[in-house]
This record gives C-alpha cells, structure tokens and sequence, in this order.
C-alpha cells in the first residue's frame, strides 16, 4: 500500500527522535530557564500555547529540549551537579529518580494552582507536578476491523491471529501491557495482578504465538494503524487522537473489560536545579486552568486542573473515568530490569 500525505504527516508529527546530548552552562542561569520536554504532540502543545505567554510574563528566556524518559534519567546521572531546570518525564521514572536523590520536591506553597490539581496527579510526595494523563488503549482501524473490541483479551482470539502489534517493553505502555497479561492469565483484580509479572510474560508468550508482533516506534505503529496492515494497535492518545480528528480511520476501543491504561506525565526539578523560582512559574503555569484547557481541547487527554472537566468529545475518546486504571509505578520501575531480560526472550 503506499502512503497517503495525510498518512506520511501524521507520522512525521508523531516521530520521535532521540535529542542530541547537550549540557546547559552557568552562564544560562537567571534569566534564562531549561526545560526538557517530552516529544511528538505532547511537547508541541507546550511550546505553542504556553512558552510565548511564560517569556511575556516573565521577560526569561526558554532554552528548550525534548527527549525520553529513559534518556532524561540519564541526563539526571551524568549531569547531577549542572542539570536542567525542569523536565518533563511520567510517574514511571518518578520514583526511581526521587529514590536515587536526583530530584528536590515541589513546595505547593509557590505553586498557586497547585491548590486546583486532581488527587491523581499529585504524585510521590510531591516530588512530581502531574501535567497530563497520557492514557493508552487499544485502537483499531474501522475499515479492517468493523466491530469494536471490548476487552484485552480479545488479543489472545484466533480471529485477532496476525492482526496485533504492541509497544516494546522500553515503553512505559509495553509495561502495561505484561500487566495487563497478567490480569487476564490470573484472573485476578489488577492491584493484585500486576504484582504477578510472570504470569503476565508467559501469557504475552501465547500473544505471541498467535501472530502478534511488537512495533520499534510511533510512526511504524500509527503506519500499521491507519492503513489497516496491522488494525489492533495499542497506544497513546495524547499522539493519535489529534490525527483521529483529521479524520483517520482509527477509533479507541474503550471501555475494556480489564480497563485501560492511565499513565500520568508530570513536570520534574532536579535537585541541583538553579532557577528555581522561574521553574515553579513555569509549573504554575502548566497547572493553570487557560492552558489545561488546551490538554483538553487539542489532545483529548485528561487534564490535571479540577476545574477543567472533560468535553463531550475526550469522553468519547477515553471512556467512563472509572475504566482508566493506574499502575503502581513504584513496584514496577523496581522489577524493569529483571522484566525487560524476561520479555526479550520471548519478542527478542
């Protein structure tokens, strides 16, 4: 099949390259700020609708990278005693990095909206600013799959042999998804099941037996996606529902019988961080209800200002709230290593 424009677009906007090394300079501290984001979609978002009013308020100045999670972990390592000032990574690498010392708490007290911020998003004592949810489902291409999957499991079906692709387990989603293997082998609630990770790998074994591949990157996935090659395809919304909006014929499939995936992306200060004040602005700011608007708006995510309920629209693409479950990201980021070497062996 060869690609539409509008397919090789949407792929483009949704890759995402791994930035090059870069080190900030004392020089750069006071008046200017240094923020790695994350990519794609995400990091657009930031960069149009809140970046130009921050250095209007401000008068600073914004030096902007985007990066991953697990090359912002390493960044934090390498670069402990001169790091950014703030960075964009989820709860998945929360945990680790506050565990290692490599970051300083939020003080709400500075932070005015963080008085508006949902529970949720309030994550590990403070040490993270929960800005997004970055929820992951099942999609399928409406053309090539004509009725609307209702749970996971559906998966493991023959009639599904060959049809699925899933994340790498170098995703945080790819994580979730031995998760949710295990919630379907064991048959037990998801608190309890994602503790049962290797229950979860020998059924992801089976997923495997009947056809299932695992995709390397965002623009192979949504390809697969959109032109119906591969029509179950796990993934972020915040990335594919804005090309869902152009019209491409992808849906979620939401509810599921064994819940959806919620992963909650949140703003980070290293401990060594040096424009502190600047940083907490930039992080009220996020929080505030004008720009988590846009969250709800652009991205159809949910956002992590209360008053910012959800539209009709971003229901429809997410589903009933009580369908979006939360892994526990402390147990997980301890288990990665020792889960990575099992799933390698079995989609190496």
């Amino acid at each position: 099949m060869i690609a539409s424009r509008r397919t090789i677009l949407a792929a483009s906007a949704l890759s995402l390259p791994l930035s090059a090394p870069w080190v900030t300079s004392r020089a750069q501290s006071g008046g200017t700020l240094t923020v790695v984001l994350n990519q794609g979609l995400l990091a657009r978002l930031w960069i149009d609708e809140l970046h130009p009013a921050f250095e209007r308020e401000t008068g600073a100045r914004l030096n902007v990278q985007q990066s991953v999670t697990a090359n912002m972990l390493a960044m934090l390592r390498t670069q402990r005693d001169n790091p950014p000032d703030l960075m964009q990574f989820s709860e998945a690498g929360v945990f680790a990095a506050a565990q290692a010392g490599l970051l300083r708490p939020h003080n709400p007290a500075n932070i005015p909206n963080w008085a508006f911020l949902r529970d949720a998003f309030k994550l590990a004592d403070n040490y993270s600013a929960g800005v997004i949810d970055a929820v992951h489902t099942l999609y399928y291409n409406t053309r090539a799959q004509t009725t609307q999957p209702t749970a996971w499991a559906q998966l493991w079906d023959p009639s599904s042999r060959r049809r699925v692709a899933i994340p790498p387990i170098t995703w945080n989603s790819g994580v979730r998804m031995v998760t949710t293997a295990a919630q379907i082998a064991t048959g037990k609630p998801f608190a309890e099941a994602q503790r049962d990770l290797d229950a979860g790998i020998r059924h992801l074994a089976r997923l495997k037996e009947n056809g299932a591949i695992a995709y390397t990157g965002a623009p192979q996935a949504i390809q697969m996606l959109q032109s119906g090659q591969i029509p179950l395809v796990p993934f972020y919304g915040i990335f594919i529902n804005p090309i869902i909006e152009q019209g491409a014929p992808i849906k979620p499939a939401v509810p599921l019988t064994e819940g959806i995936h919620g992963e909650i992306v949140g703003l980070n200060m290293p401990v060594n961080a040096r424009n502190v004040e600047l940083a907490e602005r930039y992080v009220n700011m996020s929080l505030s209800r004008e720009f988590q608007s846009k969250i709800d708006s652009v991205l159809h995510s949910r956002a992590a200002n209360r008053e910012v309920n959800p539209s009709p629209r971003t229901m429809e693409l997410l589903g009933p709230p009580e369908n979006i479950l939360y892994a526990d990201w402390r147990f997980l980021s301890e288990q990665r290593g020792r889960l990575t070497d099992a799933w390698n062996n079995v989609f190496g």
